[in-house]
Parts: C-alpha cells; sequence; structure tokens
C-alpha cells in the first residue's frame, strides 16, 4: 500500500482495530499474544555509561499492582499475528474491565467504558476548548529508584526489535516520565534506531504517560535520521489534527547528518515540501522550529533559505533577530532588520524593543539611543515599552534626571507609563536614598495617573518595611486608606504584625482599624 493513499483508504477500512504500519521502511514482525509480565534478567553491560546522576524511573509497587484489576505491566494487549507482507499492527487493549480499542497508526482511543487511569491521559484527543498537554515531564523523586543500568535495558530490546518487544518493555514495570522518554529518544536518535515501536507502546500501555512537544518531535526527528520520509507524513498528519505543535528538535537531523550546505538545502526542501502537504498549524509551528534549530547552531543563513522557500513572515524574522541579540551579535542583528525592510516585510515594535533591551543590558545605550531616535523617524513609532526599557535603563545606573525627560516625552506622546515604570523611578530613589523625592514622585504620579497610586503607594510601603523603617510605611499605608484606596494586602499584613511585634500597638491598631473601614466600603462598592 502507498504511503501517500493511506489517509484516504484508511476511511473505508472495514477493521477498526487493524491498520497498516505508518513506517514502510520498518515492517514489525509479527505480535504474538503478549504473557505476563516476568523480570527481564538482561546482562549489564561493563562498557554502558551513566548517563544520570539520578535514575529517571523507578517501578511500580506490588501494592499498587494488587489493587487495579491491571497486572503489574499495566495494559494487557493482545495483538493478533499477520503477514510480513502487509505489516501491520492489531491492537487490542483492556484497562480496569473496560475496553480500549486503539488505532496505532492514528494514534486515536474510543473508549467504551470508564478507565479512571486514562482520564489524564495524553490519548485524550483535545477539544476545541482543550490544548494538547506540553508540560516537561518532572520525575518522581519519592518513589523507590530503579537499577541506573535497566536504562540499557530497554534500549538494548528496543534495538533487538524482536517480536515480543512489547512484552518485554511491560515486565519492566516501568512509570514513564517525559525526562526518561527523551533520554531513550536521543539515544535511539543518535544510534540511528526505530523508536516507533516505542512511541506505540507508550501512548497504548502507559496509562498515565503525560506526552509533551519534546517527545512528539523527537519521533519526527527519528524518522529523519532513518530517511523515511515516506512514515513521517501521516504521522505530521495526525499531530496537525490533534493539535499538536513540533519543536526545534523535530529538525535536529538536518544539521546532524548533513555535511554541505547543498545536501542541506536539498532535505530542507523535501520537509518544507512535507509541512506544506500536511498544512495547518503543525505546518507553522514546523516552519519555525525549522528556524529555531538553525538559528540555534548559529546557520542564519539556512535558516534564511526557509523563509526564502516559504513565506516572508515578520514572525519567521524575528526568530533570527532573537537568537543573535542572545549571542551578542548586535551588528548582525541590525543587518538581519535591514533585510527585513528591503524585502518589503518591516519589523515591528516588539522586536525592536528585544533589540533595544539587548543593547541596554549590555551596557550599549549609546547604540540604544540611537536606535531609539530612529524609531521616532520610522514608520515603527515607539510604545510604552519602549520608553520603559530606556527609563529603566538610565534609573538602574543612576541617572533619573535623564530618565524623566524620556517619561515627560513620553506622556507629550499620548502614552500613558506602566505600572512598572512608576516602579523603576520609585524604586531608584529609594535605593539612592533619596526617600523623600521618591515620596513626592509616588505622590505626583498618582495626581497625574490615578491607577497608578495604589500600586506606586504600596511599593514604597514595602521599601520601607524592608529597611525596617515601620513608621514611615505606616503612614503612607494610612494616606493610601484616607484616599479610599485598599492597599495591597500582604504588605499591609507584613506592616500591621511587625508593629505589634516592635510594640508599637498604638499605630497597629490605627492602621488596622482603617483597613477594616475601607475594606468594608469596597465590598459595598464591588457588592
Amino acid at each position: 500500500m502507498e504511503i501517500s493513499g493511506l489517509p484516504r483508504k484508511l476511511r473505508n477500512f472495514s477493521n477498526p482495530y487493524c491498520i497498516y504500519s505508518f513506517s514502510s521502511q520498518s515492517p514489525y514482525p509479527s505480535c504474538s499474544t503478549f504473557s505476563h509480565p516476568r523480570t527481564l534478567a538482561t546482562p549489564t553491560d561493563p562498557s554502558s555509561i551513566i548517563l544520570f546522576n539520578f535514575s529517571p524511573f523507578y517501578s511500580i509497587s506490588a501494592s499498587d499492582s494488587a489493587e487495579s484489576p491491571i497486572n503489574a505491566a499495566g495494559c494487557s494487549l493482545i495483538c493478533n499475528a499477520i503477514s510480513h507482507s502487509a505489516p501491520s499492527l492489531c491492537l487490542f487493549g483492556r484497562c480496569n474491565g473496560g475496553r480500549l480499542d486503539l488505532n496505532l497508526g492514528l494514534l486515536q482511543r474510543r473508549s467504551y467504558t470508564t478507565c479512571r487511569s486514562f482520564l489524564s491521559s495524553s490519548f485524550n484527543q483535545p477539544t476545541s476548548t482543550e490544548k494538547p498537554q506540553c508540560g516537561t515531564g518532572n520525575l518522581d523523586v519519592s518513589k523507590p529508584n530503579a537499577r541506573q543500568n535497566q536504562f540499557w535495558d530497554i534500549i538494548k530490546i528496543i534495538r533487538r526489535n524482536e517480536e515480543d518487544l512489547e512484552s518485554k518493555l511491560n515486565s519492566l514495570n516501568l512509570s514513564l516520565t517525559n525526562v526518561l522518554v527523551a533520554q531513550i529518544f536521543r539515544v535511539l536518535n543518535n544510534d540511528k534506531v526505530s523508536a516507533f515501536r516505542f512511541f506505540n507502546w507508550i501512548r497504548v500501555q502507559s496509562c498515565k504517560f503525560p506526552g509533551n512537544s519534546d517527545v512528539y518531535s523527537l519521533l519526527i526527528d527519528n524518522f529523519g535520521r532513518l530517511d523515511d520520509y515516506e512514515g513521517m507524513l501521516p504521522v505530521l498528519t495526525e499531530f496537525r489534527r490533534k493539535g499538536i505543535d513540533l519543536n526545534h528538535k523535530a529538525f535536529v537531523f538536518l544539521h546532524v547528518q548533513l555535511s554541505n550546505e547543498a545536501s542541506i538545502k536539498i532535505s530542507v526542501e523535501r520537509v518544507i515540501k512535507l509541512l506544506n502537504e500536511v498544512g495547518g498549524s503543525c505546518r507553522i509551528s514546523g516552519v519555525m522550529s525549522l528556524i529555531e534549530m538553525f538559528c540555534s547552531f548559529g546557520s542564519y543563513g539556512m535558516a534564511k533559505f526557509v523563509i526564502e522557500i516559504t513565506e516572508r513572515r515578520a514572525s519567521f524574522y524575528n526568530i533570527i533577530v532573537r537568537e543573535q541579540c542572545r549571542r551578542n551579535d548586535f551588528e548582525g542583528a541590525r543587518c538581519t532588520l535591514n533585510e527585513m525592510r528591503q524585502v518589503g516585510c518591516s519589523p515591528d515594535v516588539g522586536i525592536l524593543n528585544y533589540l533595544l533591551s539587548c543593547l541596554c543590558k549590555n551596557d550599549r545605550f549609546d547604540e540604544a539611543q540611537s536606535m531609539f531616535e530612529a524609531m521616532l523617524q520610522q514608520d515603527c513609532p515607539p510604545n510604552s515599552l519602549t520608553f520603559e526599557v530606556i527609563i529603566c535603563h538610565l534609573c538602574e545606573i543612576g541617572k533619573i534626571e535623564s530618565a524623566l525627560s524620556f517619561l515627560d516625552m513620553m506622556v507629550s506622546r499620548g502614552l500613558e507609563p506602566r505600572l512598572s515604570t512608576h516602579a523603576a523611578f520609585v524604586k531608584s530613589y529609594f535605593n539612592s536614598q533619596r526617600y523623600e523625592e521618591a515620596y513626592r514622585y509616588a505622590v505626583d504620579s498618582s495626581s497625574k495617573h490615578a491607577t497608578a497610586q495604589n500600586a506606586t503607594y504600596s511599593l514604597l510601603a514595602t521599601l520601607h518595611e524592608k529597611r525596617g523603617n515601620l513608621v514611615d510605611a505606616q503612614k503612607i499605608l494610612s494616606e493610601l486608606i484616607d484616599a479610599g484606596l485598599r492597599p495591597n494586602f500582604p504588605v499591609y499584613t507584613r506592616v500591621f504584625k511587625k508593629l505589634q511585634l516592635q510594640g508599637k500597638e498604638d499605630l497597629a491598631n490605627d492602621l488596622k482599624g482603617k483597613f477594616s473601614i475601607v475594606s468594608f466600603q469596597c465590598g459595598i462598592q464591588t457588592g
């Protein structure tokens, strides 16, 4: 059966429990009925190295397996033996007494009875309001650690690709995490060993496995390292259907395996052709992942080649500029921005703010100021965040007066300062021990920008409280309450308790009484 016609033919396939394998170049051995799990006594490979300082997996306890109708290996699996001439995998699962039809190729489940173990499983297809799970998969270190060489037992089982591969994996009684699975994929990918059966076993066998974009992307990388583009297509199509996005790990094979630019470009064109055929969000995330991957290796020329053969989007160019800024290649970033303008793709204010911020953080304020002045003259005027970047840097180096001139310019252009902009001034004054000026700024900013009063007063009270100036902190909070505003509750609580501890009961009770009144008034207004 030709892979290109697989999705169309599957729609009319009469047996929902059996489909042809996606991996045309990896014919799997016939599956037999799985036996009960047994202990795997694979000798430790003396040449193996220790990958971790900790064990990324743990065994399922006997008590856990005794409680559940599922045996210690998890779901019991039944595979029908079939001909090698038409390699397919027929899978039928049981979990908690319920029946679960699993279509390995489409990675889809249809549950006919309740299966509590699968409620949070990655088998669930995202609804219109539900996004696919993209967590990092933290380890549960509270569980007893398995032997570290068990990791290599898993690798050996997968590498052998024997008929009872799934049964042997079951016998290890592993509780999988994203970290463990990703490590296994990396070893398999580096050794160019097919991970498709292992991936299918994960999706079926591990009821609680929280798959994430790393795992899905590493599967695509595995297909690429095996040069199996035909097998990659239906999997990408299924990812698109389930709303799964790729990341830069999906296409590392393009950089690792190919030695010259010409061969890389040919392979990139093949990948782009697949992504165009798949379409949807998978195409967009795939193209962006390609660009991110090349940028991570410093291959900006190849990243720009991807843009040339797809489409010239500002969001694509932004990936290159961000990576160049991260590497402090500011000249390269400016060249990329100029290229964008030359091809009619104007940079947005967001990426310009990013470059501006990086220049300031690297003490290149003269360049940042020149760029800011250029923004004033071009068709991409600065916004509130642009001014904040400049103001925060000036406040950080103690040039408050210069920062105030930028604040005046900002207001004159009709831009409202952000709360974090006001906070930068208050902190700068306070750190310079100009406490009275910090207070005057809080008062002035509150009169000009009413929405800033609560935040600036609460911040100023916090700074005084941390320095031990509890009387000043109480005075500022009382003034805020007298204006009819309810202070930040954690700030109020800390000041109140510290006043009590220092024996200043009068100030503490006065603050408590005022806070109770304003809280009651605010409750009436919101009620």
